[in-house]
């Protein structure tokens, strides 16, 4: 009577653990449509990080050339000085002329 409790009792616990090791999630091959998933999630990160790189270049390329832009004007506010004072002498030059005509006139 011993003899069949022991048999029972091992037979109980071989089927508990034959149950339990059933019961374990097992590792699957991905089907198609997840492995198809799991690449267009790829893609899109990847064109995500691109169109980031990108948008840093074209700021950096914009940030260029708006100091480029600026220099230039700065440049141009210079020519316009120089110019405005050279007018400036030319007309003070010619206004000394008209007087000192003026002045042969009336000798």
């Amino acid at each position: 009577m011993k003899l069949i409790k022991v048999i029972g009792a091992a037979l109980a616990i071989g089927a508990v653990g034959l149950a339990i090791s059933a019961c374990q999630k097992k590792e699957e091959t991905p089907g198609p449509a997840e492995t198809m998933g799991k690449q267009i999630d790829s893609a899109v990160k990847n064109a995500g990080d691109q169109a980031a790189v990108v948008a840093d270049k074209a700021q950096e390329k914009a940030a260029e050339a708006g100091q480029k832009l600026d220099k230039a004007v700065d440049d141009m506010k210079e020519g316009a000085k120089d110019l405005t004072q050279k007018a400036g002498e030319k007309m003070e030059a010619a206004g000394q002329k008209i007087q000192d005509t003026a002045k042969e006139a009336q000798k």
